[in-house]
């Protein structure tokens, strides 16, 4: 690879870590880059971040390699290790971008990367225990890592789920009954035809979605629909991003190829505008290549996706459980849609769930002026 290769990737990865939000790289020695997620800001979910970045790197690394392969006739595959800890930062010198991380587990992150697969990410135990539940990580095993005596715990990174979110055992809840006698009332009066909204608030670590999922497995018992989606720190300003990820649960295409997908929409819409479709399918990232994508302004867009999601839920004769969570993270956008989508329930058998922390105020327009 010539010498431009590196910065290239150094150009690439800075793109993928950006796109994860307040995550910077540095380029190393050689062809070694070292991507800081959570310094100088601090962030509760830093390892997340961490997971999101490198494999977006990998996959923008994965377009590079077939340019690589076809000019120079190298292989290039990355390997990429990460670590979570304390750590010395700060500016080193007068330079442009001399901020950086050093100390123990800088080191073991070096480590990490330097027993996992090529063209793979492998995690210590630090950063695993941090992501478990949100990044499908492979088995637990043991890697021996330079200047250590005994293997280290290691887990390599698979993907991360929709929504950032994994299935987890959750062990059985103890108290609480006040709140849960509460909730089931008002999943009840859903039932009867009486459309309830209902926010749960708290600060972080009290168990906000343990008790929305105590009650969402009490609707999928008694045979209701629930549809959920999580709001996430780094996506706080990436419009519709919040929303998206509800309305792919509603039109249940997340396994679905987007050619099934589309049919599937047009099933639940017939006689939907057909460039409102196109709206629609853009969205929920299902659009044919060869539909152009209609060209309006944002507030427009918002209007008529607005008007075909109120048509998509008010066509469920089922009673139904709408979830968002964490929504102190939400975009404006999916924000104000989310209010009009409470508008359009009401008086319908829904029940509609909201997690958020006590500081989160609505900012949308249109939860002060209702439809």
């Amino acid at each position: 690879m010539d010498d431009d290769g590196p910065r290239r990737l150094y150009g690439e990865s800075m793109a993928a870590a950006g796109s994860c939000r307040a995550c910077g790289v540095e380029l190393r020695e050689g062809a070694r880059f070292c991507d800081r997620c959570g310094a100088p800001a601090a962030l509760e979910d830093h390892a997340f971040r961490a997971c999101l970045a490198a494999l977006g790197i990998q996959h923008a690394a994965e377009a590079l390699a077939a340019e690589v392969m076809r000019r120079d006739g190298v292989t290039l595959r990355l390997r990429i290790g990460i670590n979570s800890g304390q750590v010395i930062a700060g500016e080193i010198g007068s330079s442009p971008g001399s901020y950086t991380a050093v100390g123990d587990q800088v080191g073991m992150a070096q480590r990490m990367e330097s027993v996992a697969p090529a063209g793979g990410v492998i995690l210590s135990e630090a950063s695993a225990r941090l992501v478990e539940g949100r990044a499908e990580l492979g088995d637990p095993e043991l890697v021996r890592i330079k200047g250590a005596g005994d293997p280290a715990p290691a887990r390599r990174l698979l993907g991360v789920a929709p929504g950032g979110r994994t299935g987890r055992h959750e062990a059985a809840m103890i108290g609480r009954e006040r709140e849960m006698d509460w909730l089931t009332r008002m999943f009840n009066q859903t039932l009867r035809g009486a459309g309830r909204a209902v926010c749960v608030v708290g600060p972080p670590g009290i168990g906000k979605s343990r008790l929305i999922g105590e009650i969402a497995t009490i609707a999928v018992t008694r045979g209701t629909k629930v549809f959920s989606t999580f709001c996430q720190s780094h996506t706080g300003s990436i419009p519709f991003y919040a929303v998206s990820g509800l309305l792919r649960a509603v039109f249940e295409v997340d396994e679905l190829d987007a050619a099934s997908a589309r049919e599937r929409v047009r099933a639940r819409l017939p006689g939907a505008d057909t460039e409102d479709l196109v709206l629609l399918d853009d969205l929920l990232g299902i659009r044919d290549g060869a539909d152009e994508l209609p060209v309006v302004d944002p507030e427009a867009r918002r209007r008529r996706l607005a008007r075909l999601v109120d048509s998509a839920v008010g066509s469920l004769s089922r009673p139904a459980v709408y979830v968002v969570e964490d929504v102190h993270w939400v975009d404006d956008v999916s924000e104000s849609m989310f209010v009009e989508l409470m508008s359009a329930l009401a008086g319908t058998s829904a029940l509609v769930l909201i997690t958020h922390r006590p500081e989160y105020e609505v900012r949308s327009a249109a939860s002060r002026n209702p439809r």
